[in-house]
């Protein structure tokens, strides 16, 4: 399999959903979250294989371009490699954290990814999403103690975390891409 047709759907997806990530970030950022997204995944469409995540990181830019860089250097690895997408994406969360000085809780990308990683070690995509999805929907309820959001009235507690959206988006792109 070529990671060509998973990064094609995750542009589309872009497409539809970046005004409704923007709105998202506004809440608890600065509301270019979808933009940024897109902007990435326009050059990794365009990008030779091996070389797709990388294009998103340069085009994205800023430190969510980096971070979710990782996952799609994983992602990319594993369609394109057949590389374990599970150690894969262990390896990006560990390494987000890391970088972003952000563990489980903090109302990040993270609360979606570490519970798919769990979920994703049994080899069904599909609890990997349901567990990010309720990871997700979790960071409704937090309030953010890393990133623009902390700064925000209540650390934006009572919206959902974009990054942890788009979490959701590449596990379900992924999968209607492997189908």
């Amino acid at each position: 399999m070529s990671a060509e047709p998973f990064f094609t759907a995750l542009k589309a997806r872009y497409d539809g959903e970046a005004e409704r990530l923007n709105a998202l970030d506004a809440a608890v950022g600065d509301g270019d979250h979808g933009t940024t997204m897109r902007r990435g995944l326009t050059k990794a469409v365009t990008a030779t294989t091996g070389k797709r995540a990388r294009a998103f990181m340069r085009a994205s830019g800023g430190a969510s371009g980096t971070l979710f860089g990782l996952i799609l250097l994983e992602i990319e690895a594993h369609l394109d490699t057949g590389a374990s997408l599970s150690d894969g994406l262990a390896k990006a969360c560990a390494r987000i954290c890391d970088l972003g000085e952000v563990a489980l809780g903090d109302k990040s990308m993270v609360d979606a990814l570490s519970p798919a990683i769990s979920a994703l070690k049994s080899g069904d995509l599909n609890a990997a999403i349901a567990a990010a999805e309720a990871g997700r929907d979790g960071t409704k309820d937090l309030s953010a103690r890393r990133g623009r959001a902390q700064y925000v009235e209540d650390g934006g507690r009572g919206h959902l975390d974009p990054g942890a959206v788009s979490v959701v988006i590449f596990l379900e792109t992924l999968s209607e891409v492997s189908s």
